[in-house]
């Protein structure tokens, strides 16, 4: 029974793909003796197995994989700093073991950061749905921004007067310093937006550009002084044309 009650809330995560392959092992193993588990796999499997075809499956729009993956990414790192059972109320993790025994269906396992990253992948791959619930049309659009680093590839990614950018290969600001959104209008200086951002320890970033770029000529990015400035310190590192 203990060793049921470890592995009761395991079931949801092995029917979507998500377990890494050293609790996958020991987890098959435990189906191998357990029919509790056994009969929950059957009688989910169908419903798993359907998630995928349960919209069409269309190609979805360019910047809607940067922006479910910002949001499993946060959400995981959030959820292994504060420990893996933070995800529980207080009265549940007092009595785990008669609680997990109690669980059914899919609910409680969507939590967990593995089974979020595999239900990412089913919403990328039915992204017609996905895309017209996070974007609400289909005015998307590139730019291939202009940067100042050799090898670092950055793209401006637009959606509905909407953008993000999509960075890889950028190095880290210098020490003490951050990178800054600005939007140019036509005739204006670069008006400072609220996006301040660094980069992933593989040099990559998603970011989200503020408000709607109706009438805006380029995205540029400086990097500036922590807390960033009210007038760009040094020249664009980065600049994505959009007229």
């Amino acid at each position: 029974m203990n060793d049921h009650a470890q592995w009761n809330d395991t079931v949801g995560a092995y029917l979507l793909g998500a377990l890494p392959p050293d609790e996958l092992e020991r987890f098959e193993a435990h189906l191998a003796e357990c029919v509790t588990c056994r009969h929950d796999v059957e009688e989910l499997r169908s419903a798993a197995d359907a998630l995928p075809m349960s919209v069409p499956s269309v190609a979805p729009p360019p910047a809607l994989k940067g922006r479910i993956m910002a949001v499993v990414e946060s959400e995981a790192e959030l959820l292994a700093a504060a420990g893996r059972r933070a995800d529980e109320p207080p009265e549940t993790r007092a009595s785990a073991p008669a609680t997990r025994r109690r669980r059914r269906g899919l609910g409680g396992w969507f939590l967990r950061p593995g089974v979020a990253l595999a239900c990412a992948a089913v919403l990328l791959v039915a992204g017609g749905l996905a895309g017209a619930l996070l974007t609400g049309g289909e005015d998307t659009r590139t730019v291939v921004a202009q940067t100042e680093v050799s090898g670092a590839d950055v793209r401006l990614e637009l959606e509905d007067g909407r953008g993000m950018l999509v960075a890889r290969g950028m190095p880290a600001p210098p020490d003490g310093r951050v990178y800054q959104v600005w939007v140019k209008r036509p005739g204006q200086d670069p008006e400072p937006t609220s996006a301040l951002w660094t980069v992933r320890d593989d040099g990559s970033a998603d970011v989200a550009v503020p408000g709607p770029l109706d009438g805006v000529e380029a995205v540029l990015v400086t990097d500036e002084p922590q807390g960033g400035s009210d007038a760009p310190t040094r020249p664009p590192v980065i600049s994505a044309p959009l007229a």
